[in-house]
């Protein structure tokens, strides 16, 4: 009997059905975070799970590597889900994988969702592509824009002197060494008052007892 089992049909064959959630698990697993619509991720998570837990409580089984071969078709998948994935969910009871959802489609306004493993070999730069040269890019237009906003206050400095933009370098140059001069005067008044009073340094020292004659 088919009781209660309307979940997970995506309008399609039952051959069309399992091909497309063979091919998303072994996305899934390789990459371990891929997007698609929101039934395609529920109904790969219900795929995708119990195979996790096949291979977390039969690591060293052959009977259970043919059995998941026999739903991904892919040795290289099994190997990585067996030897890699497996490992990682040890003292964890399901919850294997998570769903994020990212909003709705242009063409045909499909609700999108990110399906991921919980635990990954893979670092979130590699999934995310971002790469050591994207990150000196990234860096490199940090400091642009740190020089440009430099730039900025020493014109709003030229503009209210009304001086040359040279002439307002120094003035911010010395308006910087006043406040570190005030920071530092600020710092050293507070331990003079942590010690014993701000007129305790002004205070005579003690004298010892007199020499005999």
């Amino acid at each position: 009997m088919r009781h209660g089992k309307r979940k997970g049909k995506l309008n399609r064959r039952t051959s069309w059905r399992k091909a497309t959630l063979k091919s998303m698990a072994n996305d899934l697993f390789t990459f371990q975070r891929i997007e698609t619509t929101l039934a395609k991720a529920k109904a790969l998570q219900s795929f995708a799970e119990p195979l996790v837990t096949l291979a977390k409580n039969n690591s060293g089984s052959v009977a259970a590597r043919r059995q998941a071969f026999g739903k991904l078709c892919d040795r290289g998948t099994v190997k990585a889900l067996f030897d890699e994935i497996a490992p990682l969910y040890k003292d964890v009871q399901g919850g294997y994988t998570r769903i994020m959802m990212l909003g709705a489609r242009k063409g045909d306004g499909a609700q999108m969702a990110m399906i991921e493993l919980v635990k990954r070999t893979i670092p979130d730069d590699e999934l995310l592509g971002i790469t050591k040269e994207k990150k000196l890019e990234a860096k490199k237009k940090e400091k642009k824009k740190a020089k440009a906003a430099a730039g900025t206050k020493e014109e709003k400095v030229a503009e209210e002197h009304h001086v040359a933009p040279e002439v307002a370098k120094e003035i911010q140059e010395e308006k910087v060494i006043e406040e570190r001069k005030r920071e530092k005067a600020k710092t050293e008044q507070e331990k003079i008052t942590k010690k014993g009073g701000f007129f305790r340094r002004f205070q005579r020292k003690k004298l010892g007892p007199k020499p005999p004659k």
